[in-house]
């Protein structure tokens, strides 16, 4: 196994354990929290309470002593800068309170408040993040998709809240700490995703970025996890930051990361642009809702708006999710599985008709039907089941797999039989006509070396294409240099600035390239495409060469025989 495969299995196994816990801790979990507190190094001022916290005895600018208080008690309560439920709903604690020179101490009960509907959206939100990083880890292969499924499984598990009251105090101290971390240190984590997505920006801003995200989040470090951990096991803390300062910092961070992003977006154009157009709105609307949240947090009497933010991070994974799909921005290798899509579609069908057959089995019992209606009901259910499954399956073929696979066929059958053909006009003609209908390419041409230039032999689609491109135009020096395919918005070419040409590759010579324009939909070429194209591409060059190699053998052949002389020889082979 590879050091990625080792990282991303650890990272699976500790991300399923860790959602297992918080799931189980779900319905014994809850938070001591005030509406608004000052957290000073030993002590926290009380400045907006909810209507049941002043109900169970406390008052506005009660300051809570930490040190006075065991553990059990000051958990509850030292993580409420992050959204962590490490109190034990039921479990009564004593808090300590000063209130103006008297010391108190006041029963509190924490309280389970959340609904069911409530855990099912924000397990939804989890589940979704959680397989969006599935993908990614396991079906990546570059940076940017292995920094992504990191961000979306510490984003999932640490939003919108986390449930730790099931375990031993202990175990809520570390869970409380994990979830801070996670919580905190996103933002950094966001900004590498943006980093490996971005272009036009060098290395030097990209270092810089990096160190001033490093400064930025750092207080919050302090504050939400060294601080409150520490609190947590003695009642003070180790390093006394203001939690306005960690806040006015963390919020500038995202604006950090908003602004590398519009940068890079600026200086980005042509093919490249577009790929990333959807990930950068997204990632702009996404913002929004985090901005307004740690703002909220710098005024007085702030407004609970943590529901507001979890909805709208939502909108970049999403913005990535189709970009990924669309226009392939991330290298996940990706391929829808007949038998995956099957077997769901089944479990989907098998669920409706149970779910259907019960209610019929109330409708006949709570109106007394006849045994034989309801026998009649049954057999009815059973045999519509196959003819419904069959139906299902024909609209997914018809929908996902069809258009797909007779394209891949299409170019492998152009592939398969361009050694059996014996006209090179024919050949290349052929090949650019098949390759554009298979791929929905704007355009096609073929290019082939004619002395000191490459001369364009067919083209298809798309008019534009110059006749002759030189010898030293970018896109064939990088194809006789790689020998693979060539991204042509990556370099100046008179080819254009959108599409991919592939190598015509003869014993590590090029002797000439298929050109594919970008498709109208703006839809990239997926990975799987781009080697298909290149095997093509290879098996048409190839033959293309023979045939030319067998016409100038037989030139020569004839011209020794004196039938031609070399004039009309070279006239033919000019044709």
């Amino acid at each position: 196994m590879r050091p990625r495969a080792y990282a991303v299995l650890g990272i699976s196994v500790a991300a399923v354990l860790v959602l297992a816990i918080e799931v189980a801790s779900w319905a014994q979990s809850a938070r001591f929290g005030p509406l608004a507190a000052t957290t000073l190094s030993c002590s926290v001022t009380l400045d907006v309470l909810s209507e049941a916290d002043r109900a169970s005895g406390l008052r506005s600018g009660d300051v809570l002593q930490l040190q006075a208080m065991d553990t059990r008690s000051r958990v509850a309560e030292v993580f409420h800068y992050t959204p962590t439920q490490a109190g034990r709903a039921g479990q009564p604690i004593t808090l300590v309170v000063s209130r103006g020179s008297s010391t108190l101490r006041v029963p509190y009960v924490p309280r389970h408040t959340d609904g069911l509907a409530v855990l099912f959206a924000q397990l939804g939100f989890k589940l979704f993040l959680l397989g969006l990083a599935a993908l990614l880890l396991w079906r990546g292969s570059d940076a940017a998709s292995l920094v992504l499924g990191i961000w979306c499984t510490s984003v999932g598990l640490g939003l919108p809240d986390a449930w730790w009251g099931a375990l031993p105090v202990g175990g809520r101290v570390a869970g409380g700490a994990l979830t801070a971390l996670l919580w905190t240190c996103s933002p950094f984590l966001l900004y590498l995703v943006v980093e490996s997505i971005a272009r036009g920006v060098s290395r030097v801003e990209q270092l810089g970025a990096r160190f001033i995200m490093a400064v930025l989040i750092l207080p919050a470090l302090i504050v939400n996890v060294l601080d409150a951990t520490a609190q947590a096991l003695t009642g003070c803390s180790v390093l006394q930051v203001s939690s306005w300062i960690s806040n006015a910092a963390f919020v500038s961070s995202q604006l950090v990361i908003i602004a590398f992003f519009v940068l890079s977006y600026a200086r980005t154009s042509g093919l490249d642009k577009q790929r990333i157009q959807w990930v950068f709105w997204a990632f702009v609307l996404s913002r929004a809702g985090v901005l307004l949240n740690l703002i909220n947090r710098l005024s007085a009497h702030p407004i609970h708006l943590s529901g507001l933010e979890w909805v709208t991070v939502l909108i970049f994974p999403l913005g990535c999710a189709y970009a990924i799909l669309r226009h392939r921005i991330i290298d996940v290798s990706f391929v829808l599985n007949r038998t995956l899509v099957f077997t769901v579609l089944t479990t989907v069908i098998v669920g409706i008709f149970i779910a259907l057959e019960e209610i019929l089995k109330g409708f006949t019992a709570n109106y007394r039907v006849s045994a034989v209606v309801e026998l009649g009901v049954a057999l009815a259910i059973g045999f519509s089941f196959n003819a419904a499954h069959r139906q299902v399956e024909q609209v997914i073929e018809r929908m996902i797999f069809r258009a797909k696979h007779e394209a891949a066929n299409a170019l492998r059958r152009l592939g398969d039989e361009a050694p059996f053909m014996e006209s090179a006009e024919a050949l290349s003609e052929r090949a650019a006509d098949d390759v554009r209908l298979a791929t929905g390419a704007a355009g096609t041409a073929i290019y082939e070396r004619a002395d000191e230039v490459y001369k364009r032999t067919a083209r298809s689609g798309q008019q534009g294409m110059p006749e002759e491109v030189s010898v030293d135009d970018l896109a064939f020096v990088r194809l006789r240099k790689t020998r693979a395919p060539v991204d042509l918005s990556e370099v100046r070419t008179a080819l254009g600035a959108d599409g991919v040409a592939f190598p015509f590759t003869i014993r590590g010579s090029l002797s000439g390239a298929l050109v594919c324009k970008a498709r109208p939909s703006g839809e990239s070429y997926a990975p799987d495409e781009v080697a298909l194209l290149a095997a093509v591409a290879h098996e048409v060059g190839a033959e293309l060469n023979a045939i030319r190699a067998r016409r100038q053998s037989e030139l020569l052949d004839a011209i020794l025989a004196g039938d031609i002389d070399i004039g009309q020889a070279k006239a033919d082979l000019a044709t």
